[in-house]
């Protein structure tokens, strides 16, 4: 029975000390933290062990606070780390070709 301080999560009542994050079990009741496939995480194991990460700076991708990710052929980057592999030109929103691993924009696309 919940008496007091109950947290609600997934249309469910949990106890705050039995609502934990599913790796390393700290309480999540007064912290913010990312669910995936129904589990509860606290951020930084949802970013060790969940998260994909940036395939220029090899850093976690949570799109925590609403930040923007740009995903292509199964990989994915932060909106800043998405620019040409040679001249650092930013392609978000912009035409870029590929080049084995490298992504580029046009102009250098073009020069190769």
């Amino acid at each position: 029975v919940i008496i007091s301080g109950g947290v609600t999560y997934d249309d469910q009542p949990w106890h705050k000390e039995c609502f934990v994050c599913a790796v390393c079990k700290t309480q999540l009741s007064s912290q913010r933290f990312i669910s995936k496939d129904e589990y509860p995480y606290c951020l930084d194991c949802f970013s060790k062990f969940c998260a994909k990460k940036c395939a220029t700076c090899k850093k976690p991708i949570t799109a925590l606070g609403g930040a923007k990710y740009i995903s292509f052929a199964e990989r994915q980057w932060h909106g800043e780390c998405f620019t040409c592999s040679k001249c650092s030109v930013s392609l978000v929103g912009q035409e870029f070709l590929t080049w084995q691993d490298d992504i580029l924009c046009h102009k250098c696309g073009s020069a190769s």
